[in-house]
C-alpha cells in the first residue's frame, strides 16, 4: 500500500496467505518487490530517508572518479592470447601492443597515449620501440609461428590443406630503398613504395605463416620458398597448397610436384589452348555443372559453372564494354587498363571483338587445375572456393587492424609492425571462430564496459567496478573468464 494524500492506495497485491509456509513465501515476493521498485527510484532503502538526492551528493563529494579504463576489453583479448600459448614469450610489452592493435589500431605513438590513458599501462616511445626490435633480434617471428602451430595441434585439427595469397603495402613516402620498392600496387599506389607479403592459412583461416619481400618482388616467386619452410618445419608430406591463378606457373608447378606436394590453383581459361578451350565452352549451362579435362603429366583441369558467377561475369563484361565504347569517342581518356580496347597498324584504338567474344563464352566459368586427381570435382571446387579465408584475412589485416600504411622505414620496424599484425590476426580469427561474432561487432559490446576507479579523498584508498555489461557483453565476458560482478 502507498499513502495517496489521506487515503491508502493498493500498489500491488501478492496473494494471501493460509499457512505458516505461504506467508513466509509472500513475504519473499513482498521483499523482491520492494527491491525492484527501490533499484528503479534509485535509493539504497524506501525507508531510508538518509539517502534522498542531497545525501547522495553529500556522500559521492568525498569520492572521486579517477578514470575509466578499457581493462574489460582489454581482458578478453588478452584471455584469448594466453589461450593460444604466446604467454611463453614472457615480454609483456609485446603483449600490450598486440592486444592495442586489435582494439585501437594507430602509430606507435598514440598507442603508447593509449595505454597510458585506457589501460593505465606506463611506457615510453622508446620501449615500445625497443620492444619490437628484441621480437625481430629474438626471432618472435618463428617462435610465434611455432606456438600457433602447437595449438592447432593440441586442439587436434590436421593441417592437410593450405591457403596461400599475396598483398601488397604501401608506405607514406616516395623514396625507395632496398627493402621499401616500387611495384605492382594492389591498392593502386604504383607510385609509392611498397613491401610484398604472403600469408599462408588453414582452411578456418588461422593465419600460420607470414613473409614479406621488397616491393618489387614478382608475387609468383613467393609461393615456394613460403610453402618449402612450412613443409620442412613442420614435416608435412600429405598436403594440399591452394592458391590463386597468380601463383600459376609452370615452374611453380613442377616444384611442388618436386617436393611431392599437391595443389589446386585457379586457371586462366581464356589463355589455354583453342583445343582445349572449344571443350571448356561446351560445359553444360547448369548451375554446379563440372567437367574434368586431363592435361597430362597426372594433372587435370576442372571446369564449374555457377549462375551468380554468371550474372557477375555478365555485369562486369557490360560494364567494361561500356569504358570502351566510351573511351573509343573519348580517345584523350584511353588507358592501359581498358579491358577490350586494341592498337590498331595506324596508332589509333578498336574494340577487340575475339576478346570481347570469349569473355562472354567464359561467362560463369571457373577453372582449377590440380595434381590431386584422386579428389572429385566436387571436392575441388569446395577446396578452392575456402580461399576466401585467406583473402578474408588479409582483409582484417588492412582494415581492421590498419597494416597499411606503415610509416616506419627501417626494415627491422617495418618486420616487427607485420609481426604484431599477424599475431594479433591469429587472435582476432581465433575470437571469430569461437563466438562466430566478427571482431567489429565484439569490439563494439565491450567498448562501453568500463572499469571504474574511485578514490576516496580523505583515506586514498581505492575500489574499481565494471560498468553494468549488456546481456551480449556479459556472454563475451564469461567465455574468457572475466567477473564482471566485482
Amino acid at each position: 500500500m502507498k499513502k495517496v494524500g489521506r487515503r491508502n492506495r493498493l500498489v500491488k497485491h501478492l496473494g494471501t496467505a493460509r499457512n505458516s509456509f505461504e506467508e513466509s513465501q509472500l513475504a519473499k515476493l513482498g521483499q523482491q518487490f520492494l527491491d525492484s521498485e527501490r533499484i528503479k527510484s534509485g535509493k539504497l532503502s524506501l525507508f531510508d530517508s538518509r539517502y534522498d538526492k542531497n545525501s547522495w551528493e553529500e556522500f559521492l563529494s568525498k569520492l572521486e572518479f579517477i578514470s575509466a579504463l578499457d581493462t574489460p576489453v582489454f581482458a578478453f583479448f588478452a584471455y584469448f592470447y594466453r589461450l593460444i600459448g604466446l604467454s611463453k614469450l614472457a615480454d609483456n610489452c609485446f603483449c600490450d601492443l598486440v592486444i592495442s592493435r586489435i582494439i585501437w589500431p594507430v602509430s606507435k605513438a598514440k598507442t603508447r597515449d593509449f595505454l597510458q590513458s585506457n589501460l593505465n599501462k606506463n611506457y615510453s616511445l622508446t620501449s615500445l620501440y625497443r620492444s619490437m626490435q628484441t621480437a625481430v633480434l629474438k626471432n618472435y617471428q618463428e617462435k610465434i609461428e611455432s606456438i600457433l602451430w602447437d595449438f592447432l595441434q593440441k586442439r587436434g585439427e590436421t593441417v592437410s590443406v593450405l591457403f596461400f595469397d599475396v598483398t601488397t603495402l604501401y608506405f607514406e613516402a616516395f623514396e625507395e630503398d632496398d627493402f621499401r620498392k616500387c611495384g605492382f600496387s594492389k591498392d593502386h599506389k604504383s607510385n609509392q613504395p611498397q613491401v610484398t607479403v604472403t600469408l599462408t592459412v588453414t582452411p578456418t583461416g588461422f593465419p600460420l605463416h607470414l613473409r614479406s619481400f621488397s616491393g618489387n618482388k614478382f608475387e609468383g616467386h613467393t609461393i615456394i620458398p613460403c610453402i618449402s619452410n612450412i613443409r620442412e618445419k613442420h614435416k608435412l608430406d600429405d598436403l594440399i597448397v591452394v592458391a590463386d591463378s597468380a601463383m600459376v606457373s609452370q615452374t611453380n608447378m613442377e616444384e611442388l610436384e618436386r617436393q611431392s606436394l599437391k595443389f589446386i590453383v585457379g586457371a586462366r581459361l581464356s589463355n589455354l589452348s583453342k583445343n582445349i578451350f572449344q571443350k571448356i565452352i561446351e560445359v553444360p549451362k547448369t548451375d554446379g555443372a563440372a567437367q574434368r579435362f586431363n592435361l597430362g603429366n597426372n594433372r587435370a583441369l576442372v571446369v564449374s559453372y555457377s549462375q551468380k558467377r554468371a550474372a557477375k561475369d555478365k555485369s562486369d563484361r557490360e560494364k567494361q564494354l561500356k569504358r570502351a565504347n566510351y573511351a573509343l569517342i573519348n580517345p584523350s581518356t584511353v588507358a592501359k587498363n581498358f579491358k577490350f580496347l586494341e592498337k590498331t597498324k595506324f596508332g589509333g584504338f578498336s574494340l577487340n571483338k575475339d576478346l570481347l567474344q570469349k569473355a562472354e563464352q567464359l561467362e560463369g566459368l571457373k577453372g582449377y587445375i590440380t595434381n590431386a586427381i584422386y579428389l572429385s570435382d566436387k571436392e575441388i571446387v569446395q577446396k578452392y572456393s575456402q580461399l576466401w579465408q585467406v583473402e578474408k584475412s588479409f582483409r582484417i589485416s588492412k582494415s581492421d587492424l590498419k597494416a597499411r600504411p606503415i610509416f616506419h622505414t627501417a626494415k627491422e620496424k617495418i618486420e616487427a609492425h607485420l609481426l604484431i599484425v599477424f599475431t594479433a590476426l591469429a587472435i582476432i580469427r581465433l575470437v571469430e571462430n569461437t563466438t562466430k561474432i566478427s571482431c567489429a561487432k565484439i569490439l563494439e559490446k565491450l567498448n562501453p564496459v568500463k572499469q571504474i576507479i574511485i578514490e576516496d579523498k580523505l583515506t586514498k584508498e581505492r575500489i574499481s567496478k565494471f560498468i553494468q555489461p549488456g546481456d551480449e557483453a556479459k556472454q563475451l565476458l564469461k567465455l574468457a573468464k572475466i567477473n564482471w560482478v566485482t
